[in-house]
């Protein structure tokens, strides 16, 4: 029997796989415009004026991914997930009457994620492996736009932040490593459906730090709240008929 192949194995034949195609050459460099836009919009967007057009994009992509993952993968959602998808679009609609329509950060938000796991998955290069390539395609030239500046101007001193923005990035990768994991292991509808866990999470955060939640507020995420605890009546009830089923 041939041992397991390790992590540098695996990430030498998916790289000799993309580098013998063209066609996954050029949707790999497509994901990673699409990271890399979708990373600097993330940053841009609230030191500009549009955090609330950024939290619109997040709160309209899960259901993005849901018509992409039904129409595109032919999906299959319960009844209580479907149930789901109608109480997170009265959600949705609530924020996009407080946002007061849709902007072009919304439309990149909530239009391009979902191109980039379709674009995984259709070319069957939905792995770490492939993840880890993208990264390093993006991490090279952020290293020069860094390191540059200084080695230019030698006066410049190294922010006091940097240690904070380390851990950042840090929890930044981990969190963006499951998320990869979890694109992998869940239909794209349930995937995208189980992203409202976040916003529900950060309102959580925010109300600990005693931020006060407005009736409009209430609006959006009330019915977020409701669809998740329909994915997870969902999930209990199709983990009792699992239990339940005879053994071969």
């Amino acid at each position: 029997m041939h041992a397991a192949a390790g992590p540098r194995d695996r990430l030498k034949t998916v790289t000799r796989r993309i580098a013998r195609s063209p066609k996954l050459i050029v949707i790999v460099l497509v994901n990673t415009a699409i990271m890399w836009v979708q990373l600097w919009v993330f940053m841009w967007g609230p030191a500009n004026g549009h955090a609330q057009d950024i939290a619109f994009g997040y709160f309209l992509l899960p259901l993005v991914m849901v018509l992409v993952g039904r129409l595109f993968f032919h999906d299959r959602l319960r009844v209580l997930q479907w149930a789901a998808v109608a109480a997170a679009g009265v959600g949705v609609l609530a924020q996009a009457v407080i946002a007061g329509g849709v902007n072009w950060p919304v439309l990149i938000i909530a239009g391009l994620y979902p191109v980039y796991f379709a674009l995984r998955r259709w070319a069957g290069i939905d792995s770490m492996q492939v993840f880890f390539i993208e990264i390093v395609l993006l991490v090279i030239p952020a290293i020069v736009v860094i390191v540059v500046p200084y080695a230019t101007d030698p006066g410049r001193g190294i922010p006091a932040t940097w240690p904070s923005m380390l851990i950042m990035a840090t929890l930044s990768a981990v969190a963006m490593v499951c998320y990869i994991l979890a694109s992998r292991l869940l239909p794209l509808s349930l995937f995208g459906l189980l992203s409202y866990l976040e916003p529900v999470l950060l309102l959580g955060a925010s109300l600990l730090l005693d931020e006060i939640l407005t009736v409009a507020d209430a609006f959006v995420y009330i019915p977020i709240v409701i669809a998740l605890v329909l994915l997870g009546l969902s999930g209990g009830r199709r983990r009792r008929e699992h239990l339940e089923e005879p053994p071969l």
